[in-house]
Formats: structure tokens, sequence, C-alpha cells
């Protein structure tokens, strides 16, 4: 007999002695600040990797949730005030200023506040960060316009941006004469300036247009308009120098400017961020508090940021985990998903009063984003058969999918445009909802009676779906259900949620399910840009693919009105152009209830800031207290943790004496 079961005996029992340990988190990457004082550590929740730390490529809120405290925005949302939603100075040292000149061309002179400072990195030299600078602005946008970083903005700028579009064009146009030719492929040429932007000197750079753009400010609250360093670029190319294989810049290797760094990132388990030593680019604001906050947020007025010195997201694809470690503690505050809604919420949608009783805080978010279902207008299938997608929309049942998977706290969508954003209109109707009966009819006009083709064959379709826990499972065997009872058959392709961001800008979906759009910024041209034709990747994010000559003019000329009737009579036309030719189905905007731990009460309401970090504050000495009496360990484990330590010693030391008799 071997004596291994003993062995096993005994770790068990030691097991149990020492309790069952739910604590998911690594140790925190220091115990204490250089003054000696605790280190701080805020623990969240990513339900899916970064695609990627670039911030001129990368364009979904993973990324930007992640990148968000690692690279400042030129301008910055006020964490505060969004009614209406109101922009501040962030690297730059006001906000940009407007000049039309005499022959009425436009453009935007902005200042960079001095002494901002990439962080310290090896890729600079002394491997000590320099100082950001008006070039480092000119640089980042040069990249934009490089085929190579295969950057989502540059329809959505280049457009509005002298230049910027004809150096794209000109460098694809090389690329492409030079790949026919069987020749290396041209590098993008960074020692020609953009002449859209003018370094003007050390700290300042204008912006020069070719036509109104009122939204530039808005692009200036982005990522993709962050100053970027040209050394780490280089440094950083994903190739061997030297016997050593460099990080790749356009993956996941972020030299920054902002509150954190990048302190570890493993796949599919967590992303850390550490403080940075010496950040003083924003300070916490002195207005603006909602009145039954204000009292406290006073307290922070003008203090310096960030509060937290480390971030730690752990990447959670189930539901119950994050249900169970918030329960206990290890988690800050969580979004009341479908597994824990009930235990959480009251039925009249108040918090819990076993959790209202341990301090936890309920707030209602509605965050400015629209989900809807693709169709890829390319498909031979999907894409050339409008009856077929009007088929599929009356087919579809939104506000069960709501009731099943958001408790019907998410409102039914009915056009692109979300609550709060102009040109949403709350009468509007999806002319092509839920109605079997006229799907079936319209089934058959698009050439499908009962489903199947003229020759009797049954006509299949194909849904991209992420597939990253069980919830997302459900998910897509809803919407198969609802159309195949058009008597069609629908098959579920899998992907992770990265690769299905790369089959939607490659074009290589038919339908895809996990699609929509939360707001880069609070203007209506910011959801109809992604139906514009000049934006199909990899110029921009219309990864439907939709073409439309009449709908592109009113584009064109809505996205560069202010809010007037005027422009609303276009939202309406535009509105109206997709309901009829249907590229998407709207399915829902999302609102949800988010609970938040005593510990770590909210400091912002502004969701067109992606977390916010750098406000967050944690009180973690009540973290540490209210953490030992919710997971309290009972004394009978250690009892029977004994007893079986005791004899599977007892048994392992008899077997040794009889195996040397």
């Amino acid at each position: 007999m071997s004596r291994r079961p003993a062995i096993a005996l005994s770790l068990f029992a030691a097991a149990v002695m020492c309790g069952c340990d739910s604590n998911p988190h690594p140790k925190p990457l220091h115990e204490k600040r250089a003054d000696g004082s605790p280190w701080v550590v805020r623990y969240g929740v990513m339900s899916e990797d970064p695609r990627s730390f670039d911030p001129q490529f990368a364009y979904d809120q993973m990324s930007r949730r992640a990148m968000e405290p690692v690279y400042d925005t030129l301008v910055d949302y006020h964490p505060f005030k969004t009614e209406p939603y109101e922009v501040i100075p962030g690297m730059l040292a006001e906000l940009p200023k407007k000049e039309v000149s005499p022959e009425g061309k436009i453009s935007y002179l902005c200042r960079l506040k001095q002494g901002i400072h990439f962080h310290d990195d090896v890729c600079f030299s002394g491997g000590k960060g320099r100082e950001v600078i008006a070039e480092d602005v000119h640089f980042a946008w040069q990249r934009i316009c490089d085929p190579k970083v295969e950057s989502p903005f540059v329809g959505p700028i280049g457009e509005s941006v002298v230049g910027m579009i004809e150096r794209n064009a000109e460098a694809e146009a090389a690329a492409k004469a030079a790949e026919k030719a069987g020749k290396p492929i041209p590098k993008y040429d960074y020692g020609r300036k953009l002449e859209g932007v003018e370094v003007v000197d050390r700290y300042s750079f204008r912006v020069h247009l070719k036509r109104p753009f009122p939204q530039l400010v808005y692009w200036m609250a982005m990522h993709a308009t962050t100053p970027v360093a040209r050394e780490a670029v280089e440094y950083y190319d994903g190739q061997m120098h030297d016997g050593k294989l460099h990080d790749d810049f356009r993956k996941f290797k972020a030299v920054g400017h902002g509150a954190y760094r990048v302190a570890e990132y493993i796949p599919r388990q967590r992303v850390r961020l550490e403080r940075v030593e010496g950040y003083k680019t924003t300070v916490f604001p002195s207005d603006g508090f909602p009145p039954e906050k204000a009292g406290w947020l006073k307290t922070l007025a003008g203090k310096p940021l960030p509060f937290i010195d480390e971030v730690s997201f752990s990447i959670m694809r189930e539901n119950i985990p994050i249900f169970v470690l918030t329960r206990q503690g290890y988690l800050d505050g969580m979004a009341a998903n479908k597994d824990s809604f009930a235990a959480l919420l009251t039925a009249e949608r108040g918090l819990a009063p076993k959790y209202a009783a341990r301090g936890m805080h309920l707030e209602r978010d509605a965050e400015p984003s629209t989900f809807w279902i693709a169709f890829n207008m390319e498909n031979p299938v999907i894409g050339k058969n409008k009856k077929l997608r009007q088929a599929l929309s009356c087919a579809y049942d939104p506000k069960t999918y709501s009731e099943i998977f958001y408790n019907g706290v998410a409102p039914v969508a009915t056009q692109v445009i979300p609550p709060g954003i102009f040109g949403f209109e709350r009468e509007r109707k999806n002319p092509y909802s839920l109605n079997l009966e006229r799907g079936r009819q319209l089934l058959a006009e698009a050439g499908y009676p009962n489903g199947r083709d003229g020759n009797g064959k049954q006509l299949e379709l194909t849904i991209d779906a992420v597939s990253s826990g069980s919830e997302d499972r459900q998910r897509s065997e809803y919407d198969q259900r609802y159309f195949e009872a058009l008597g069609i058959k629908v098959k579920v392709s899998e992907s992770t949620f990265a690769r299905l961001m790369d089959k939607q800008d490659e074009g290589s979906f038919q339908i895809s399910t996990s699609a929509g759009w939360g707001a880069d910024y609070p203007d209506p041209e910011n959801y109809f840009f992604l139906f514009y034709s000049k934006n199909i990747p990899p110029a921009g994010k219309n990864y439907v693919r939709y073409k439309n000559p009449e709908f592109d003019k009113l584009y064109e000329q809505m996205s560069v009105m202010e809010n007037t009737p005027e422009r609303l009579e276009i939202i309406r036309k535009m509105n109206e152009m997709l309901a009829e030719d249907m590229p998407i189905i709207p399915t829902f905007n999302k609102e949800f209830y988010t609970v938040v731990q005593p510990w770590a009460r909210r400091t912002h309401n502004n969701l067109m800031l992606e977390g916010g970090i750098k406000y967050l504050v944690v009180d973690t000495e009540l973290r540490e207290k209210l953490r030992k009496e919710w997971n309290h360990r009972p004394l009978w484990p250690l009892g029977i943790g004994g007893a079986l330590l005791l004899g599977g010693t007892v048994y392992a030391v008899r077997w040794n004496r009889r195996r040397n008799a």
C-alpha cells in the first residue's frame, strides 16, 4: 500500500484546520508606502481581457478601463457635472481656444501643463521618464494616420483635421503598390510634419480643421489623442534585440503619464495597476458635488490624486463567484447581475435589509449606451436581403431579454441613440418589433417561405457571440431560440471578446449578438458615425459595413451642427433610414444597480469616466474589520482537523515501521 493516502490525509486535515480562505487576490505589491503609512488597494472586476494597451489602437471598454488610469487625456470630464456633461482641463493648462481666421478657417490652440512626465522606463535615457511636450501630441496623431497601427480613429477624427485622411490614404497606397511589386512595405514617414497638428512651441500646439468639428474637444477627452512617447513605440516593437524579445507597444506594453502604471497583466487572471509617485496633473475637484454627498466629498476637495496605491482587477467571467466574493468583502462592489439581483434587491428595488444592515450602498446607474444585434451588410446572404433582416427583427423579443438578463431594469432600445443624448425620442418605436406572424410573412417575401429556399433547403445562419461563461451561453441560446421560431436553422460560433472584436473589424461574421456602443462623448454624432460609409474598418468602427449615400449626406450635415430643431429633424430622418434598412436590431439601453461596500463609497457619478479610478477611496481599516466579521470561522473544523491530522500521522508512522521491519 502506498504512503500517499496517509500524506494526502494529513495535508487535507491541515487545510481543514486552517479553514477555507476565499481571498482570491495575490499579495499586494507593497505593504507600506514610502512614508510608512498603510498601502491601500482597491479590488474590482473586469469581465473580459483587454484587447490592447495602445491608446491609438484600442477602442473597447475593457481596454479603456485598464488604460484610463495609465494615460491621462488632454481634457477630462468633470466627475460630477453630467446635466449637461462638462469638460475640464486634463493635461492641458486650459480648455482649447477656438480661433477663426479672416478666411473662415477654424483651428484650436492648446497648451500643455508643464512638468508632466512619462513614467520611468528603460526606453528612456537612464530609465528616467522625460517631460511630455507638444511634439508627443504630434507624434500620437501621426500614429493615427499610420496604416500599420490600424487605428480606428483615422476616419472619425481625420475627416475633420487637415491632412490626416490624406496621409493615411497616401501611406496605404504606397503599401499596396509595394506589395504588388513584391517590394518591402515602406515605413510611415514620421519625420514629415502633419499639417493639421502644428507644434507652436515646446508646450503649445494648434489643431487645424477642414470644417467645423464641435466634437473635437470631446475627442481630446479620449485616449485616441493622448500624447505618446516615440521612444516607447520604437523600443517596444515586439522584435528580438541582442537576444532579447521586446514587448509590443501595440499589444500590452504601456508607457503612460497618468496616475498609475501597469504593474502586472496576466491574461484571463488579472490586471494590477500601481500608483505613480509624484503624479500632480490633476487634483480632486472643489465643486459640482451632489447634495446628498456634499458633506463628506468636500473633505476631499483640492487634494492630490490618486488616493489608492494599487488597483487590482480580477478577470472573472462568471457571476456567482463575483457575488460570493462581494458578500465576503473581497470585492469592493459589484453590479447587481442576473444571478444576484434577487438576493441583493427587494421587490421594490431597494437594497435588501441584510446588506443595508452591513452598511452597503445602492446606486442606480444609467450608462449612455445602446446594445444591438449586428448584421454584416457585406455578407451575401444577410447583407443583401433587407426583408430577411426585418423578419429577424420581428422574431426577436428584447423585452423578455431584459427581464431575464437584466431583471427588467434595462429599457428596451428602439433606436441607436440612448436616453440622455440629444436626439433620443422616447416615443420612437421599432417598426419591425416583435410580431412572429409578420416575421414569417417577411421571411417568405425574402425568398424563404417556411424558412426554406426555392430548392426546399432550410436557411442556416450563424451568430458570432462572446462565450466567457454560462450567462453568455444562455444569451446565445436565447437569441438562437427566437430566430429559429421563424423555421430557420441558427448556429452559434463562440469566441473570446478580443477575437470577436477582430471578427467585427475584419468583417468575418454574419450576425454578431455581442454588439453595441457606449458613448465616447455625449453627442449623437458619436452613434451615427458607426454607420457612416467612410468609417468602415480599419478607418473607423462601422463594422456592420452599412453604406447609404443619402445617410452619409445627412450625417455630414448633422455632424457639424449645434443642437437645434434643424439638427433634430435630420436625426429623425437618419433614425428612420436605419430602422428601415435594419443593419442592426436595437435591443436594450444599459441601466443597472451597483452595490458598493461601506468602505468604498462612490466619489463620482459620471459614467463617461471609465471607472474614474484616480478619484476612488477605500477605508482599509473598516474593510479589514468587516471582512473578519463577515467571514467568522467556526471552531468545529479545528477539532475535526486535529483528529484527522493525528490519525493520519499515526497511520503514516505505523506504515513506515512495517515497511522497514
